[in-house]
């Protein structure tokens, strides 16, 4: 088990070495691209009949309005060697299920998503490339320009919600959390601008960089930076709040922060501009097993650019001394979180972390941010803990792994109840509105 999760990490929290996930985790995470289509044929287009067009775009809804809602879904299968990517196209969540036979598929590994302005774009799984697509007036994707990210050292298209932050229509950045650089291209022309040194605080010895996506208020980008030793493992008590000016694509300031370690799930913001900063699920298993601080929230306040000195959210004030992680807002003051209900289960220091916390054991719970009071989500089973929020077209959904990351179910929460809506096949944190 320790080997399936150690290889997740990889792909998942950094994604651009053979030895670094995101994080899956976080990932982060989540929490690691030739010329990307996944077919094998060669000619680039993703159909695998070899003549270079794309008149079989698999997963396309059919034929309509060109303002019709359209979404995209990337999911990964896993198997005992590695994982296969799909993608699928959509013009509506209200379905049964996803197809695999009708979704475009991208071998070796995981495929990255992302969407904006319209066009979507996908980080191969199998070199170091990124690919932008087009829809077109029947609701389907016709293939665009490519960009190389493989002279930084990645080995994947890495622009999972992570590392990937859009500026605005001709200036995105990607986050490299093997060296901390980040880099700049153009999403429109897909051409690489220019690059953001890392500071010599991103890297320390025997620790890969973990931490936050990139969260984007006016002309300012704010990430959180930790620390994280894959191997024993061991994440460090401290973290950096990395500060960034996108007008002039620098590093303005790094703040040195010891409350709430290992900030390194989805950033969300609210109504007010509040920015909140949580952890992902595999920190959550160090507290228990190593007397690890205990996990919270932190968050920057509108107008302000450093951490609120006078607020934090832990979660063993609300579950009753159970840890938790994956703070998701989800509007009018309330969020999501998952808590882990360590006591259905035994554990000492010999205990695999990984093992510990990808036990079926978490619980989703609705939190009221202002009381910081907060009772489980009704209609969810309990889970593997790293669900993914999805807020789309006035609907708030919940992506949930299943046992053994063999299916993602889509739940839509409605006055604190989750309604199942459909599977998708293995493990998905990956869907976007693309228009």
């Amino acid at each position: 088990m320790k080997a399936v999760w150690t290889w997740m990490i990889a792909l998942a929290l950094v994604g651009v070495s053979a030895c670094g996930d995101d994080a899956d985790v976080d990932g982060n995470e989540p929490e690691a691209g030739t010329e990307g289509d996944g077919d094998g044929d060669g000619d680039g287009d993703g159909d695998g009949d070899g003549d270079g067009d794309t008149d079989d775009d698999a997963g396309a809804p059919d034929a309509g309005p060109t303002d019709d809602p359209l979404y995209a879904i990337m999911y990964e299968i896993l198997d005992d060697v590695g994982s296969t990517s799909y993608l699928s196209v959509v013009d509506s969540l209200d379905i049964d299920d996803i197809e695999v036979g009708q979704s475009r598929e991208y071998a070796g590994g995981r495929a990255y998503l992302a969407a904006y302005g319209g066009a979507v774009f996908v980080g191969s799984a199998e070199s170091p490339t990124v690919t932008r697509y087009t829809v077109n007036e029947e609701g389907t994707l016709d293939e665009g320009d490519t960009i190389s990210l493989g002279s930084y050292g990645f080995t994947t298209g890495m622009i999972d919600p992570w590392s990937i932050s859009f500026i605005d229509d001709h200036k995105a950045y990607i986050f490299d959390f093997v060296e901390g650089i980040t880099i700049v291209f153009d999403p429109t022309e897909m051409v690489l601008t220019g690059e953001i040194a890392a500071s010599d605080e991103f890297l320390r010895e025997g620790y890969d960089i973990d931490g936050s996506p990139g969260v984007v208020r006016g002309n300012r980008l704010f990430r959180s930076i930790s620390w994280v030793n894959w191997d024993v493992p061991e994440w460090t008590g401290d973290h950096l709040l990395a500060i960034y000016d996108t007008d002039n694509d620098e590093l303005l300031d790094l703040v040195p922060e010891t409350r709430c370690p290992s900030l390194g799930n989805l950033v969300h913001e609210d109504e007010a501009g509040n920015i909140y900063f949580s952890n992902w699920i595999w920190p959550v298993a160090a507290t228990l097993l190593f007397d690890d601080p205990q996990r919270c929230v932190l968050r920057i306040r509108p107008g302000e650019e450093r951490y609120d000195a006078d607020w934090s959210l832990r979660y063993a004030d609300i579950a009753d001394g159970r840890e938790g992680s994956n703070f998701s807002y989800v509007g009018d003051g309330q969020a999501l979180v998952s808590i882990f209900y360590d006591e259905e289960t035994t554990y000492d220091e010999m205990t695999d972390v990984f093992d510990l916390a990808s036990l079926p054991l978490w619980r989703m719970w609705n939190v009221d941010i202002e009381s910081q009071e907060g009772a489980p989500v009704e209609g969810l089973e309990p889970n593997a803990g790293a669900f993914t929020p999805l807020s789309l077209d006035g609907h708030q959904y919940v992506m949930v792994p299943g046992e053994n990351w063999e299916r993602t179910a889509l739940h839509e929460i409605i006055d604190g109840r989750a309604e199942h809506r459909f599977d998708i096949p293995g493990w998905s944190y990956q869907v976007v509105k693309v228009r």
